[in-house]
């Protein structure tokens, strides 16, 4: 009988942030040991639900081992790690013979000594299983790395940002490695470096079509995967970058080919494709100027779905001084002053302290008088791909000045109207909605804002420049230069 392997450890790393990623935020965000199937998906576990419904269906036995998930943040301490890499190898040995091992990994993991946390756990299970079929998918903001490559038959990225199809992708890698296993296709990969570091949205033109151009690529038989591989700016190690990633059939000629190919079509389009940010004070003037609302403006740089601490007031006071009465802010990480207004409870009002705790880069906390009107104690809200996730105990409270302010004793990012909803915000009477999210928010937000505007606060990491921002990245990477020399 076939036999597969199915687990993950996944988080994306901030090497900008000086809070480090411990075992206590695996534990937050998840540590299944062989069990992650047993309960509802969630974002990373999703993934494996799809491959054992799968293999289940084809008679193919299921081994189920560790699954571990935090939120982005800072480098993984080392000891956290070696742990969970360990516990991983060992439920692969401990599996007997196997014929197949899908993965999920993020691919932007850093740990204190490892820069390229999947390639040493991919090698380290290739070791162990020669001869077996092995993939992973990936969120496309993964560092493909030499090593990643080098130990795998298959690599699936999504193709999506936000990550709407997080299930169509493992539902793309398990029939490739399924057709490989059964000796229907001979995955061949290549690469290509684009010699740029940006932030891609997959929502809108020229963007959207070159997705679409992928997934046609696929569908017409020219290639059997193929994936750009965006990199992730705020991970600082050797190989990082942007990249495509093609699978051929037996060809890897043609597929490096068309690999060189669509590189040079993201690089003809640098420039239609980069985001314009906003300062707060530009964002929130532009917001008004709209005139019906509500207008979502992105806080991009304190979005914890990239490690930050969704907790900078930056944007709260560009709308405290602008007067936007009626403006909703969230979801904003303060365990502290979610403590105290739950304590004093529906209706009170206080002076609280809010913002500016988690690290320097979460700029000054600002002291407000505030009204509490809602406490909701697990606040539960729909993620990018669909899910629901926990975003712990939340509050809703407002300024003296008509500020709604969600704040939550967890870290996460806001994916969607429901996070405000869910504590009796109606959003049509909303001038302006600012969230905590980069791009994500998208899905759920766009069928709601009359306008979209991105915010970027000062204390952000500027890998445009004017300066290499980067330890251990050199500045050969558009658009620090404008002429970087191909690798």
């Amino acid at each position: 009988m076939t036999r597969l392997f199915i687990g993950g450890i996944a988080t994306e790393t901030n090497s900008f942030s000086p809070i480090p990623t411990t075992m206590s935020d695996f534990e937050i965000g998840g540590i299944y040991e062989g069990t992650a199937t047993q309960a509802e998906p969630q974002h990373f576990t999703a993934p494996l639900h799809v491959w054992r419904k799968r293999a289940e269906a084809e008679g193919i036995e299921v081994v189920e081992g560790l699954m571990a998930a935090a939120q982005p943040g800072g480098t993984t301490l080392g000891a956290v790690w070696s742990d969970l890499r360990d516990r991983l190898l060992q439920d692969v040995r401990r599996a007997g013979p196997l014929d197949m091992i899908l993965l999920n990994l993020h691919g932007a993991m850093i740990a204190t000594d490892e820069f390229d946390c999947e390639g040493e756990l991919l090698a380290g299970i290739r070791e162990i299983c020669p001869d077996a079929v092995i993939g992973c998918e990936l969120d496309l903001h993964c560092h493909l790395t030499r090593r990643m490559m080098q130990v795998t038959d298959l690599i699936v990225p999504y193709k999506e940002y936000p990550h709407t199809d997080i299930v169509e992708g493992a539902e793309d890698l398990w029939s490739l490695a399924l057709r490989m296993q059964r000796g229907e296709i001979r995955p061949v990969g290549a690469t290509a470096e684009c010699n740029m570091l940006s932030v891609w949205h997959t929502t809108k033109a020229p963007m959207s079509d070159f997705v679409a151009r992928m997934s046609a690529l696929e569908q017409d038989g020219t290639a059997l995967s193929v994936s750009f591989c965006h990199g992730f700016a705020l991970g600082d190690l050797p190989e990082l970058g942007s990249r495509m990633l093609v699978y051929g059939d037996g060809d890897g000629a043609a597929a490096q080919d068309l690999a060189d190919t669509l590189a040079r079509e993201i690089w003809d389009m640098r420039d239609q494709t980069r985001t314009r940010m906003m300062t707060e004070a530009e964002a929130v003037k532009a917001a008004l100027a709209v005139g019906n609302g509500p207008v979502v403006i992105a806080d991009v740089a304190d979005n914890p779905g990239v490690g930050a601490g969704a907790d900078s007031t930056y944007l709260l006071s560009a709308l405290i001084d602008a007067q936007v009465k009626g403006a909703v802010v969230g979801l904003m990480y303060d365990p502290m002053a979610v403590a105290t207004a739950a304590g004093a409870g529906e209706g009170a009002e206080l002076t609280l302290r809010i913002g500016g705790k988690f690290s320097p880069r979460s700029g000054p906390p600002l002291d407000l008088d505030v009204q509490v009107l809602r406490v909701v104690d697990d606040l539960a809200q729909t993620t990018v791909a669909g899910q629901t996730m926990s975003c712990g105990q939340v509050v809703l409270v407002e300024t003296t000045g008509g500020i709604r302010i969600a704040l939550a004793d967890r870290r996460v990012q806001t994916f969607h109207p429901d996070a405000f909803t869910g504590l009796g915000v109606d959003l049509d009477e909303a001038p302006v909605i600012v969230v905590k999210s980069t791009q994500h928010f998208h899905a759920g937000f766009a069928p709601v804002a009359a306008e979209i505007l991105y915010a970027r606060s000062p204390t952000a990491v500027q890998f445009e420049g004017p300066e290499n921002p980067y330890k251990h990245r050199d500045g050969n990477y558009w658009p620090l230069t404008e002429t970087p020399v191909p690798a």
